[in-house]
């Protein structure tokens, strides 16, 4: 009987420490799984607050026409408000082997080729455009009236848009960032009126009579509530 109260003592005194161990143990993930969201929503927190800083536009731009913007009752946000004043960049787009483009120009939607590629040297920019790579097309082509959008991957390579958040910087400075676009034999260049930071749920791909050129990736890097838009406008050809 002896030997058999001891194994039970054993026994009990066993899972009772098995118990105190595996208490302490859960305590401890607890206390980990804790601070890791703390940090997550923290490090997601700090990475939204700087989101309104990449919104800015360039000096002279103007408010463009009513008729030019969203249809009256539509809900989401545009982008294709500000339009350039009459001859920006004009000779700037002369000195680099363009013809200048007038609004009323622009070709109808569904005459011109499509885009091949889009660059925007002041940011490293240099990617092609496929729908097999994750750039797609929507909307106008390059020189067509309307607006053309480039959603992008948010890669930090010249093949991606993630280098994008930069613009902000260039248009603080009040230099030129132009856009080029090339399709089929030509090569189309746009000037940069301004960025903005739209919701996701906000966000409608919009026109316009003018013809613009719309490079959105999402932002904070990684998460897709967000999107940085790079608005330009149509100038010249070459």
């Amino acid at each position: 009987m002896e030997i058999g109260l001891d194994y039970m003592q054993m026994r009990t005194r066993a899972q009772h420490y098995g118990m105190r161990w595996s208490g302490i143990a859960l305590l401890l993930l607890g206390v980990v799984l804790v601070a890791a969201g703390v940090f997550y929503y923290g490090h997601l927190f700090w990475l939204r607050s700087g989101l309104d800083d990449y919104a800015v536009q360039r000096q002279g731009v103007v408010v463009a026409e009513p008729n030019e913007s969203v249809p009256s009752g539509a809900d989401g946000v545009t982008v294709t408000a500000l339009t350039l004043p009459e001859g920006a960049f004009a000779e700037q787009a002369a000195e680099l082997g363009f013809e200048l483009i007038r609004a009323a120009d622009a070709a109808a939607v569904g005459t011109l080729p499509p885009a091949v590629s889009v660059k925007v040297p002041a940011l490293g920019i240099d990617a092609r455009i496929s729908e097999f790579t994750g750039t797609l097309r929507l909307s106008a082509y390059p020189g067509e009236r309307g607006a053309m959008w480039l959603l992008g991957p948010a890669g930090k390579g010249a093949a991606g848009f993630g280098r994008l958040t930069g613009a902000a910087d260039v248009l603080k400075e009040n230099e030129n960032l132009v856009i080029t676009v090339k399709s089929g034999t030509n090569e189309y260049i746009y000037l940069s009126t301004h960025t903005q930071v739209v919701s996701a749920s906000d966000l409608r791909l919009t026109s316009a009579e003018r013809s613009t050129v719309h490079l959105a990736v999402p932002v904070p890097s990684g998460f897709y509530d967000h999107f940085l838009i790079l608005n330009g406008e149509l100038v010249g050809v070459r």
